[in-house]
């Protein structure tokens, strides 16, 4: 089923504009993501809680051979997958604003209880409260105790979520979020390109692949929560910067990861040495990222030569109205302008004159606002024909001034239409009978009765007056 997107025009500010709506767009966009993410570190925290329930280890862990989600930590995680699907909602406000608090505050008391039992060699009961660890058997290890990474990096999250809702503070709850994630990732690669070094941040305690997995999704879901600051405004951005945000960053990140899996495991099946893996990992990494920044320079100085002479069709457009413009000001018409309400948009100096009525005050009025009663419905009615089917029509008047100067004319009323024809106003253009046109057509009948030679003397010296009258003094 097909739906039609309808963007209502208006001429407030109220108008949903193209760049309005897809300003929008991207909004919705990295708030779907940051929920997406939440959902998804949810969805792992609860197996891992099931797992420990019912005693599943592979719910507990992604691979049953590595260490598994702490049920405590899976319960920090469950709490922070709440904040950040709050702080993700465009009504911030209200209950859904405590919710989040309370939820990141019980993240970071439950990581920073943890942290303490780490530092201070303490006990304080917490870490088989729920479920008993059977799956712990290294001696150095505390059963169900998270290990001290993930709970420094929970802390950070449930600290990045906090601050995130404070504009002066947000720098540091990216910060925050990015330094969380990047444990993630560290212990994530370790286990991929088997460095224990990665995950194991101690002989005892080590960081299982579905928690790393979880900080990695609450550290993108708490930067896309917020779409209009940050990283994620960046990414979201209309801009170039946006534009090499989204097309490099996922590049460098992804390209060295896999160009490196793929090295490695041609080396450990023996299809090629560890020292030409990764000779040829180097080179193809550095060969790809290098072709696609090329590309993108490309795209961008493609994008500045339009720009460049768009800009220059500006200013040569700028320059032509203004000289236009002044050709209007400086006609012996009168001249006015509608758009495609029938409301003034310009009104020369000569129409001042002929109509009585100031600039400022005609412009954004109707035709009934600014003309004299007599021929104010009849200019109006035409106006209506000339915007709706585009006829040129001609109106007969006759007025007189403040000054007391008799005008008669005719005013013709043409369409306005744009590059794509339509017609988007009306020019009115007031061809005068008297003035300039009735003292030339004078002129010339005194011409033609002067090069009689049987005109009266009375008539000739009639004849030479009008001459004279024409003549600047």
């Amino acid at each position: 089923m097909e739906h039609e997107l309808r963007v209502p025009f208006s001429l407030g500010h109220s108008a949903l504009t193209p760049e309005r709506f897809a300003i929008a767009h991207r909004d919705r966009t990295m708030r779907s993501i940051a929920r997406a993410a939440a959902s998804a570190a949810a969805v792992l925290a609860t197996g891992a809680l099931i797992g420990f329930a019912f005693q599943i280890r592979s719910l507990a862990s992604l691979f049953p051979e590595h260490a598994t989600t702490k049920p405590n930590t899976a319960l920090a995680v469950l709490a922070l997958s709440v904040a950040v699907g709050g702080l993700a909602s465009p009504a911030f406000v209200g209950a859904r604003r405590l919710r989040t608090r309370a939820a990141s505050l019980f993240a970071l008391l439950l990581a920073g209880a943890t942290i303490a039992q780490y530092a201070f060699e303490w006990n304080l009961g917490i870490d088989e409260l729920l479920f008993r660890d059977a799956w712990t058997s290294s001696p150095q290890s505390v059963p169900g105790r998270p290990s001290l990474a993930a709970s420094c990096a929970l802390a950070l999250l449930a600290i990045a979520v906090l601050l995130t809702g404070r504009a002066y503070a947000y720098t540091a709850a990216q910060a925050c979020a990015i330094a969380a994630g990047s444990v993630g990732a560290l212990a994530l690669i370790g286990y991929a390109f088997g460095a224990r070094a990665l995950y194991a941040f101690q002989s005892y305690a080590s960081l299982g692949p579905s928690t790393a997995l979880c900080l990695i999704l609450l550290s993108v879901g708490t930067l896309a929560a917020v779409p209009d600051r940050g990283i994620a405004g960046l990414a979201a951005a209309a801009s170039v910067g946006g534009a090499i945000t989204r097309r490099l960053v996922p590049v460098a990140l992804g390209v060295p990861f896999a160009l490196a899996s793929l090295a490695q495991i041609a080396a450990q099946r023996g299809i090629v040495s560890p020292q030409l893996a990764m000779a040829l990992f180097v080179v193809t990494s550095t060969s790809v990222i290098g072709a696609v920044v090329l590309h993108t320079a490309s795209s961008i100085h493609r994008l500045d030569g339009i720009r460049s002479r768009s800009e220059a069709l500006l200013r040569e457009s700028t320059g032509r109205v203004r000289h236009l413009s002044a050709l209007v000001d400086g006609s012996r018409l009168a001249i006015v302008s509608f758009d495609a309400l029938g409301r003034v948009v310009t009104w020369n100096p000569r129409a001042e004159r002929v109509f009585g009525r100031r600039a400022s005050d005609a412009i954004g009025r109707r035709p009934s606002e600014v003309f004299a009663n007599g021929p104010a419905r009849a200019i109006a009615l035409a106006l209506e024909e000339v915007l709706r089917r585009g006829a040129v029509q001609r109106i007969a008047l006759e007025l007189e001034t403040r000054d007391g100067e008799s005008i008669r004319g005719s005013l013709h009323l043409a369409p306005l239409a744009d590059w794509e024809r339509r017609t988007v106003g009306a020019s009115a253009v007031l061809e005068e009978e008297s003035g300039a046109l009735a003292l030339a057509v004078a002129h010339d009948a005194a011409r033609r009765l002067l090069a009689r030679d049987d005109l009266p003397p009375e008539a000739r010296a009639e004849a030479e007056a009008v001459l004279r009258a024409g003549e600047p003094s």
